[in-house]
């Protein structure tokens, strides 16, 4: 995949190749994963699970076409050395998995945990 693509210079390809596999994509990923819990735990009871399975699946929809949009034109380039390794449509299966739904749903938990704990408190002393 990365050798085929015209966009690269020879020692580009030769750079990534030599480099050590170490899939960044996801170990980045993970401290964002251990915040999330808590929030979680404090807005679970405020979250509305249908909703927020919809929205995951819009944006899944979306967003697989766009990348696959994007990477068969060649607008978006994945060094294979800073994935996991399997694709998906020549996609990494990290994005699906991983980074098509959390964004989206981090944003829900936090807005709702922030509601419950700053804004309603706010609420209540000027009230």
């Amino acid at each position: 995949m990365l050798e085929d693509n015209p966009l690269l210079s020879e020692e580009d390809k030769k750079k990534r190749v030599l480099q050590e596999k170490w899939p960044a994509t996801v170990i980045l990923a993970a401290p964002f994963v251990f915040l999330l819990l808590p929030l979680w735990t404090a807005a679970r009871e405020r979250v509305d699970r249908r909703a927020a399975a919809a929205m995951i699946l819009t944006f899944e929809a979306v967003m697989l076409g766009a990348e696959y949009f994007s990477i068969s034109r060649g607008h978006w380039v994945w060094n294979p050395n800073r994935t996991l390794g399997p694709t998906i449509f020549g996609i990494p299966i990290e994005e699906p998995l991983l980074y098509y739904w959390f964004p989206p749903l981090f944003v829900v938990v936090l807005m709702h945990t922030l509601d419950k704990y700053i804004f309603e408190k706010r609420g209540n002393r000027e009230g």
